[in-house]
């Protein structure tokens, strides 16, 4: 998981090299350790503090999710992994009648329903860039047990879905980071096809990877149909 030899890992164990912050990060995500058994480990590893806390949960779950609900915009919290894990009314809305997705990328590139219904310009506008989203943050931390799960399932699907197998093959010719201020297609049941921009903030403890991320139509909530 860590893409070393065990000899390497025991030499790295034994105190006899040094290592830099961001493999000591992904030592501590591997074995699951608590913020001090990190704090520890980088004190024995190179005698300095931890760069940042190290936490994969939030604390102010409750002051997240009014944050959510005070907005009138489609807007949800997901961490690393592309979980949602807080939506507010009017992201539910956009999916008004149809499964409400729990996974972004799964829903995105997976659910069939998505792409034939919810999600226009799908291949180019949506699979695509996310796709290389996807590898980008496998490189970054390829010891993250459910994004690796999620290549998994993307490449079982891929075996029965022609579409989305063209697509991987194609997502390896270049690299996407995504921009704020992106903008994607989507049939809203109120709104209708409209081109809605991705906004993205991220808490302060950036270190759980969660991130907030706004629909924004092209004009206020309350001028659209």
């Amino acid at each position: 998981m860590l893409g070393l030899s065990v000899r390497s890992y025991g030499d790295f164990e034994r105190g006899l090299t040094h290592r830099e912050p961001e493999f000591l990060d992904r030592v501590a995500s591997v074995l699951h350790m608590s913020a001090h058994e990190r704090h520890v480990m980088f004190l024995l590893s190179n005698g300095q503090e931890p760069p940042q806390p190290f936490t994969n949960q939030l604390d102010s779950i409750p002051a997240y999710q009014l944050a959510l609900d005070s907005s009138v915009l489609p807007g949800y919290l997901s961490n690393r992994c592309w979980d949602i894990e807080l939506t507010n009314q009017a992201f539910r809305d956009v999916w008004a009648g149809r499964e409400l997705p729990t996974n972004v990328l799964r829903y995105i590139l997976i659910n069939k329903e998505a792409r034939e219904h919810v999600l226009l310009d799908w291949e180019t506008g949506w699979a695509l860039p996310f796709l290389r989203q996807q590898r980008a943050a496998l490189n970054t931390s390829p010891w993250e047990a459910g994004l690796v799960q999620l290549q998994h399932e993307l490449h079982d699907a891929a075996r029965t879905d022609k579409p989305l197998r063209k697509l991987m093959k194609h997502s390896m010719d270049d690299e996407y980071v995504h921009p704020n201020g992106d903008t994607r297609l989507i049939h809203h049941p109120k709104w209708g096809p409209t081109r809605i921009t991705l906004l993205m903030t991220r808490p302060l403890d950036a270190a759980s990877g969660h991130r907030f991320v706004w629909l924004v139509p092209p004009k206020p909530v309350s001028q659209m149909p």
